[in-house]
């Protein structure tokens, strides 16, 4: 029997989804605990160890039916609790999972469970035959040494580099590589001369990548074509799914002794701990360390010794997005990333510190060096631009660029570039603007209360602009628009628009969002009136979201209804969007607000649904009219089993429930394709309509009304 690979740090988030999807498809869950074959706990949804479970599972695991439909047993104290065994393709036991229920789960038969949860398990074995492994027992002090290489240094080392040199010394070779092409990720260590080892390198990771990924298992080579001078072992670097992410490569010279399978199994446990750095020390999209990792390294290079700090936001990239969709502005962030890493050099500490925003921190630099690294950045993303087919539009950056003495610290120091880069996007931006004496910014408390009386006056002036984007039916031969949810802008000074992104957070940081939720219902209301008796007689909806300070303040409600009531307005035309996790933290006002809304006519949206753990159990207290799944589950379904397994289990739980259900960003025609196929109502994203001016939009929407019908809710 194979034992189990032993938990790494990132086993918490690589367990975690298949205990949010459990207690989706199977409510009355309570507590999910997963278990390697030897009984030993490898995850628990409480974060603790539970004894009865385990002495429970102990005595049940040789029952061979246990694999095939599990069984409810109770504990010693009277628990109900479901057991299944999990197996490999070939029968390998790989471990069980085991569910405490609640109540509701007594008219629940073992067989009924397993087929609710037949997604999960699927998923669950997939993702535990690739963990298993055989080489526990054969780990050395040296490969002890590797494994804690990262935590060494507090977690402020470079834990892949640190990685990947220990395990080319464990393992005895001259060069070591770990190539991940779609974060633009190359990290490599040498025992011998650096430009031999890039020649190596140059010569080999093409077709080394090309393998990995047609294979998708290890590959040795100890007997290479005549001439060649190393022994070569590679190991895939797999996502979640399976998927080849990239890899890790170790070379050794001709005359070396042979790679064996034990060096395979140690390469392969590397990889696994790889992958879970990348996914908690580095950003997803870029492949920069992230804001966290950032910091610890920043603030140590300036405690010991002086350095120069960049402030690099994109310009316009709302732009783009509203052009051709949020993956081309994804697609541009990953670049410009990749350009700024470029142009300051492998010595610098670079981060996508925010959605559009990356920090350069240059490590003993001057304020000089810094605006020579500022002209290379704008000069590479000058030669960038955005292309999709006949289409273009040009990238530029905006820089704010300062320089620190030894001991600063790093929050004054990015502030400090932040206010720099501000003043050159506000002269248009593509340029780079410095503060030479960092002494002149003014201290945190008070640029708050300057932000604050910012947005305060954006409030008061109309600065802020609603577009309106088309929610749509995804079933039928034409695809009518249901209704419209309302997206805020800010238009700033320069006359640049500002996705929420870029103001929603520090409107939520100064107590500011329930004035902003009123502004954004009260020019709704204003601009439909005129409109309201054609509208009246259409179950098209126009949607808002209301926060959690509003839900907090228990008084929404109430202004909202007065204010349809005093225009004129009926409340049918509007659909209220809560955030889960809002609701969820301010659960009886939640309930509040949806029971006098809906009992007044309006409609209520459960938005963000999925990002709870237990989202199904709230749904049945929450009375709402729509439930919008989680964009993010959306967008991965292409490349997720288990985001399309949680979007698949919450469209079949809400049909069952009556309530329709709307997508997030669809963005392409598979999406599209594929959320029918699993029952989805309503589709929201580029695919299906662009935001466009609120008061567009419903001049359109008029003359359309007799095709514009939503399904009701309730």
């Amino acid at each position: 029997m194979p034992a189990s690979a032993p938990p790494d740090s990132g086993a918490a988030s690589g367990y975690a989804p298949f205990a949010q999807l459990v207690k989706m498809l199977l409510p009355s869950a309570r507590c999910v605990a997963i278990y390697d074959p030897q009984a030993e706990l490898r995850w628990c949804s409480d974060g603790f160890a539970r004894p009865e479970l385990r002495e429970l599972l102990e005595l049940r695991r040789a029952d061979e039916t246990l694999s095939n439909r599990g069984r409810v047993e109770t504990t010693s104290s009277g628990l109900p609790v479901f057991i299944a065994m999990l197996r490999a393709a070939d029968a390998t036991p790989l471990g069980a999972i085991v569910i405490e229920l609640g109540g509701g789960s007594s008219r629940s038969t073992p067989s009924m469970i397993v087929s609710m949860l037949r997604p999960v398990l699927d998923c669950l074995e997939s993702k535990l035959a690739l963990e298993s492994s055989t080489f526990a027992a054969e780990r050395s002090a040296g490969l002890d040494l590797l494994l804690r290489a990262d935590e060494e240094d507090g977690g402020d080392a470079n834990a892949l580099k640190d990685l990947v040199r220990q395990c080319a010394r464990e393992l005895r070779c001259v060069t070591a590589a770990l190539l991940v092409p779609d974060k633009n990720m190359e990290l490599s260590w040498s025992a011998d001369d650096p430009a031999a080892q890039t020649r190596l390198l140059d010569r080999t990771q093409k077709h080394l990548l090309a393998w990995a990924r047609l294979n998708n298992r290890p590959l040795v080579v100890n007997r290479a074509a005549q001439g060649a001078a190393y022994k070569i072992l590679s190991c895939p670097l797999r996502d979640p799914n399976g998927g080849v992410l990239g890899l890790i490569a170790l070379f050794r010279a001709v005359r070396a002794d042979d790679f064996e399978q034990r060096d395979v199994r140690i390469l392969e446990f590397v990889s696994r701990k790889a992958v879970a750095i990348l996914g908690s020390e580095y950003d997803a999209l870029t492949g920069l360390p992230n804001r966290l990792i950032f910091d610890r390294r920043a603030q140590r290079a300036l405690d010991a010794a002086p350095a120069a700090v960049l402030y690099v936001d994109i310009d316009k990239l709302e732009a783009i997005n509203a052009a051709f969709g949020y993956g081309a502005g994804d697609e541009v962030i990953q670049r410009v990333g990749s350009l700024t890493q470029q142009a300051v050099g492998p010595d610098a500490l670079t981060s996508r510190i925010a959605g559009d925003r990356f920090a350069v921190v240059l490590p003993e630099g001057t304020l000089a060096q810094a605006g020579e690294a500022a002209a290379r950045i704008l000069a590479a993303v000058g030669q960038l631009g955005y292309l999709n087919g006949g289409e273009a539009l040009p990238v530029s950056v905006s820089i704010g660029a300062v320089a620190g003495a030894a001991k600063d610290r790093l929050g004054h120091l990015l502030a400090a570039a932040e206010l720099a880069c501000k003043r050159a996007k506000a002269k248009g931006g593509n340029r780079v603007a410095a503060v030479e004496d960092i002494s002149t910014v003014p201290p945190a408390a008070a640029r708050e209360a300057v932000a604050a009386a910012e947005l305060r006056a954006a409030l008061a002036s109309n600065q802020f602009q609603l577009d309106a984007q088309p929610i749509v039916a995804l079933h039928g031969a034409i695809a009518p628009i249901a209704g419209y949810e309302l997206l805020v802008r800010l238009r700033n000074a320069a006359g640049e628009i500002s996705a929420p992104d870029k103001f929603l957070a520090a409107c939520a940081e100064y107590g500011l969002l329930p004035a902003l939720d009123r502004w954004v219902l009260h020019a709704a209301v204003e601009a439909l009136r005129p409109h309201a008796g054609a509208l009246a007689e259409a179950s098209l909806f126009f949607a808002v979201n209301v926060s959690g300070q509003s839900l907090e303040s228990k008084s929404y409600a109430a202004f909202a209804l007065e204010t349809l009531s005093v225009a004129g307005v009926p409340p049918s035309l509007f659909c209220f969007e809560l955030k889960e996790p809002d609701a969820v933290a301010h659960l009886p006002a939640a309930d509040a607000l949806i029971r006098d809304l809906t009992r007044a006519g309006a409609r209520v949206a459960l938005d963000h649904f999925g990002s709870g753990l237990s989202s199904l159990a709230h749904l049945k207290r929450l009375p709402v009219s729509f439930i919008k799944i989680d964009g993010e589950f959306v967008r991965r379904m292409a490349v997720d089993r288990i985001a399309e397994s949680i979007v698949s289990g919450i469209a079949r739980a809400a049909e069952t429930l009556g309530v329709p259900t709307i997508a997030e960003h669809v963005e392409s025609a598979a999406a599209a394709e594929r959320l029918r196929e699993l029952g989805v109502t309503l589709g929201q994203g580029f695919h299906l309509g662009r935001p466009q001016p609120f008061a567009a939009a419903v001049t359109e929407a008029v003359p359309a009304l007799p095709a514009a019908r939503a399904p009701t809710g309730t």
